[in-house]
């Protein structure tokens, strides 16, 4: 990897550098007239516990923000790593409405939350959304997909320290 200088920081390294950044995979998601629209996010986290707030981004060119600001609503669906496929196909903008219950939750995955969206703000070539948790689904038991480096990948136990030597 290679060191910043006086010129900044590229998008290249960039890139590089918060590949190296762990995160779980979800699914943003908004049913309308039209269908359902659904993208794979990775940046997500919870914003306040009071009110109970999300904050989740998205790039600028986003095939689901429009649909998204129009209802004024979306569903957040946190995946579990038999969801693999489901990312893949979200990403590439292939959503097809059998993944989706009513709610536009994602059927089978670890979590979804039911949002009202609250504010948009525009960050470079992202938007940043912010959502009030209206109503949340517990989903199946199971490991999260996560994202690592470029790939998918599964939690593994750390294993639990020995005893101490004495």
């Amino acid at each position: 990897m290679t060191q910043s200088g006086t010129e900044g920081v590229s998008a290249l390294d960039f890139r590089e550098a918060m590949s190296r950044w762990a995160s779980g995979v979800a699914v943003v998601s908004v049913r309308d007239t039209d269908g359902v629209a659904a993208t794979t996010i990775s940046s997500f986290s919870s914003l306040s516990l009071t009110p109970p707030l999300i904050v989740l981004a998205l790039q600028q060119a986003s095939r689901t923000f429009p649909r998204v600001e129009a209802a004024r609503r979306f569903s957040v669906s946190v995946l579990s790593t038999t969801q693999r496929d489901v990312s893949i196909h979200c990403a590439k903008g292939e959503a097809e409405g059998r993944m989706f219950d009513e709610e536009a939750f994602v059927q089978d995955s670890l979590v979804g939350l039911a949002c009202a969206l609250l504010d948009v703000h525009r960050y470079g070539d992202h938007l940043l959304l912010v959502g009030r948790v209206e109503r949340i689904q517990r989903g199946v038991d199971g490991e999260p997909l996560l994202y690592w480096n470029r790939a998918y990948r599964a939690l593994t136990a750390h294993p639990e320290p020995g005893p101490a030597p004495k």
